[in-house]
């Protein structure tokens, strides 16, 4: 999935990212099968670097939006 995506968080859009986080959570499905192309990376535990967001855990087992694209600097 990193090979793909790179290391930016999908979710704050900034670098660091080390968790891969599920489009569709496991929790609302369990029988997906495991595809790079259905994660994203994310900031996880540890946090994102820049902001300090716990990106992967913030969302919850909430279905990932698209990226909203901004002038604002998160």
């Amino acid at each position: 999935m990193f090979l793909i995506y790179g290391h930016v968080c999908h979710l704050c859009g900034h670098p660091g990212a080390t968790d891969a986080d599920h489009l569709i959570p496991i929790s609302v499905d369990s029988t997906q099968p495991i595809d790079p192309h259905a994660m994203r990376p994310a900031h996880g535990v540890t946090g994102c670097p820049e902001c300090g967001r716990k990106c992967n855990q913030s969302r919850g087992n909430k279905q990932a939006l698209p990226t909203l694209v901004t002038s604002e600097d998160w």
